[in-house]
């Protein structure tokens, strides 16, 4: 019997309580489904029903599955039935780290990233476009400086700067938010000098006079210059944040997580937070603010609802792998990649944010009051770093799974990793480091024996780690099924590597790190990450099964659509709300304008 028959057919068995009644518990299935899909393949990432031929919803949570013939007998009258007509549905995908405001923000200024240029005259032609554009006096943002992938691209130095763009402050971000350049313009926007002190996480270089070089390094600078940059209604915000909601779920997401919301347009918390509880909010959203935002706040410990919830604080422990703020074991490769493309110094070896008991103080102070604390950590002495403090701040606080978080992971090394987990800290990898900067890695950075061992996830997954995925998106593009694959191939993106084929992962490790395993990371493997009855009806759909498909050939698999609470999400250039938000920004930019 199959859901294509009449209604007619259906009425004459669903009728039949009695028949009903033995099938399923009254108390379970009292009602007729809102929605039942079949027609193609299940993966429910559960072990122990691992795929189904039918599923239904009803209130926005999985009613039941299994067999067709079973499930068939909940569509009522009035049931939507979904054909996937050969499509496979899963769990929603997690995004468990990426960063939706600087992303947003991001995509509204001058694109100059490695992703999308190949050399550095194609970098500088879409810059000098860009300032072309502006009048005198307008900032001008470019963003996706990326030496590690375009490896010719030369550092400017402030003069060159300042030709570029002379009537206007100028910011290049590099690719992975941790460092940029800034004209003279820009210095004296954001009211900085060589007398200015360095800020707590990051500094502004000077050259051997003492004097500003244009370069600045970490994210304790960065936020100087976001600081200084114009500031638009509220409205404009939200408009932005919708778009890159609606990205997300383009992507395959249907729960995005956001360690280190940082402070760059007014009312962040509150501006995310509106977008994400809107009715017609594309995915659900969890954050972790910086900690300082989060001391400012309201918001308690174990409070949220279902479409927003802050979890605890972000910690910046150590930097980037690429703005020589991995705080490593040995120094970083010495050579000219490093000194005149990274601006690396001979025998660095990174940098902590914090002293120790600096360190310690805030995980002790978040950890008591209930928070789960979010780490970046990149290195090994970072790493050592942050589960010193934990372990110190547990001998005193007891206090069991608690899934403190360790983010990124890059050259956390295996006995660090099953220390990790004797101390109930969790991780996750940050894997497309693999893929686009594995040969710079390799080769110019921190040479073979380390990049061998670069995002440790299979060591991590043996250590008995919950092992999750992500993108850090802006940093690299949205893209589960990229991640997913390069954890499985490990290739590097020119093909001529396999960096740590050891620490390759399974196809179904890693569809569960960005399903079952990230809910579980954030507390909520009860409500997601998994079909089971009882669970959100969060899911996507892809055109092709994963599990039938060679890993290689994982680039042409396609996101077809996400469901939240059984309705598909709709991704419209237009409605009503992008209208509104629109009209509000356009009043409230020419009230704006009146008033000053």
């Amino acid at each position: 019997m199959g859901l294509d028959m009449t209604y007619k057919k259906f009425t004459s068995i669903l009728l039949s309580v009695s028949w009903v009644a033995l099938i399923f518990p009254v108390n379970c299935y009292a009602q007729f489904a809102d929605t039942v899909f079949f027609g193609g393949d299940i993966i429910t990432v559960n072990d122990k029903q691992p795929q189904v031929e039918a599923l239904s919803v009803y209130q926005g949570k999985i009613q039941a599955l299994g067999k067709l013939s079973t499930i068939e007998i909940l569509a009522g009258p009035d049931t939507k039935l979904v054909n996937l007509n050969g499509r496979t549905l899963m769990p929603g995908f997690i995004d468990i780290h990426s960063h939706p405001i600087l992303s947003a923000m991001m995509n509204q200024t001058i694109d100059i990233s490695g992703f999308n240029h190949d050399t550095p005259q194609d970098v500088l032609a879409s810059l000098r476009q860009g300032i072309k554009e502006k009048s005198a006096g307008e900032w001008v943002i470019a963003y996706g400086w990326d030496p590690a992938i375009i490896t010719d691209l030369q550092s400017p130095t402030l003069e060159a700067l300042d030709a570029l763009a002379p009537d206007n402050p100028l910011l290049i971000i590099s690719q992975t938010l941790h460092s940029g350049f800034v004209n003279t313009r820009a210095y004296q926007e954001a009211g900085i000098d060589k007398h200015t002190p360095d800020p707590t996480g990051g500094y502004f270089e000077k050259d051997s006079n003492g004097e500003l070089n244009g370069h600045i390094v970490e994210v304790g600078a960065m936020a100087q210059f976001s600081k200084a940059t114009p500031k638009y209604p509220m409205s404009a915000y939200v408009y932005l944040l919708t778009g890159q909601l609606e990205n997300y779920a383009q992507a395959g997401y249907t729960t995005v997580v956001a360690p280190g919301l940082q402070n760059i347009i007014p009312n962040h918390l509150q501006s995310i937070k509106e977008v994400s509880e809107h009715e017609n909010a594309p995915v659900r959203m969890f954050t972790y603010p910086m900690f300082q935002d989060l001391h400012a706040s309201d918001f308690l410990p174990n409070q949220g609802n279902q479409h927003f919830t802050v979890l605890g604080p972000k910690l910046w422990v150590d930097g980037s792998p690429y703005a020589g703020g991995m705080a490593m074991d040995a120094p970083y490769l010495a050579n000219e990649f490093t000194k005149k493309k990274l601006g690396i110094a001979k025998g660095s070896m990174g940098h902590l944010t914090y002293d120790d008991a600096q360190l310690k103080a805030l995980v002790s102070d978040y950890h008591k009051q209930g928070w789960q604390i979010s780490a970046h950590v990149q290195g090994e002495r970072a790493a050592s770093q942050f589960m010193n403090a934990v372990e110190k701040v547990l001998k005193e606080h007891p206090k069991n799974d608690h899934r403190h978080r360790m983010e990124h992971n890059a050259l956390v090394t295996h006995q660090q990793l099953k220390r990790a987990k004797q101390l109930g800290i969790t991780v996750s990898f940050y894997i497309d480091h693999i893929n686009y900067y594995g040969d710079a890695l390799r080769d110019h950075i921190v040479g073979k024996d380390r990049a061998e061992r670069f995002m440790a996830v299979n060591s991590a997954i043996k250590a008995g780690h919950t092992v999750t995925l992500h993108t850090d998106t802006p940093s690299s593009p949205l893209g589960p099924l990229r991640a997913m694959r390069v954890a499985i191939m490990r290739n590097t993106q020119s093909d001529q590597y396999i960096l740590g084929e050891s620490e390759s992962i399974s196809p179904m490790n890693a569809i569960k790190a960005l399903t079952i395993n990230a809910a579980w990371q954030i507390f909520e493997e009860h409500s997601r990450g998994s079909l089971e009855v009882g669970k959100l009806a969060d899911f996507t759909i892809l055109n092709k099964n994963l599990l039938k498909t060679p890993p290689q050939d994982w680039e042409k698999v396609k996101v077809d659509s996400t469901y939240i609470s059984g309705t598909q999400v709709e991704n419209k250039k237009w409605n009503a709300r992008k209208v509104s938000l629109v009209l509000q920004t356009a009043w409230g930019m020419l009230v704006q304008k009146v008033s000053d």
